[in-house]
């Protein structure tokens, strides 16, 4: 009875340690994961601290909820803050929210990219913050023409 007590606890004790191993590399991974998507944040909240443009928004916006933090890539690890708004009525289109938000960033040390693609696409503004290019992207809902985000992220123009 002792002996199979004994084979049956080295048996469980080597399938923890081959489990472990092969969980190890996994857990580094998040590990890294973890580490530079808090210092990617880090620099989006740099691009931010003089003034933080997403809590600006056009006449009449209003926030549809708190901020919104991601940083999904577990390739890359680019980090992003958003905050999403309403606009009521007829309060302005997206070339008006576009322009707002663009003067506000030049007005902020913020550059605007040249327009690669078409004129219409809306243009890329950028700041150099502690090594790291933070950008400041809108996206505008195709289905709700008075809902949009503002974001600050790490992610390439």
């Amino acid at each position: 009875m002792k002996r199979v007590l004994g084979c049956s606890l080295v048996a469980v004790a080597g399938l923890l340690v081959v489990a472990g191993l092969a969980a190890g590399p996994l857990i580094s991974e998040l590990w890294e994961h973890r580490r530079v998507c808090s210092k990617n944040y880090d620099s989006v909240e740099a691009a931010l601290a003089s003034f933080d443009v997403l809590d600006a928004a056009p006449t009449g916006a209003a926030p549809t909820g708190e901020r919104d933090r991601g940083c999904t890539d577990t390739d890359d690890h680019h980090a992003t803050i958003s905050r999403s708004y309403r606009l009521p009525g007829q309060h302005g289109s997206p070339k008006d929210v576009e322009s707002f938000y663009q003067d506000l960033a030049l007005r902020n040390d913020w550059t605007l990219l040249p327009t690669e693609g078409s004129a219409d696409e809306p243009r890329c503004m950028v700041k150099e913050v502690e090594g790291a290019e933070v950008s400041l992207n809108l996206w505008f809902d195709p289905e709700s023409e008075d809902t949009f985000e503002v974001s600050a992220s790490t992610w390439p123009c």
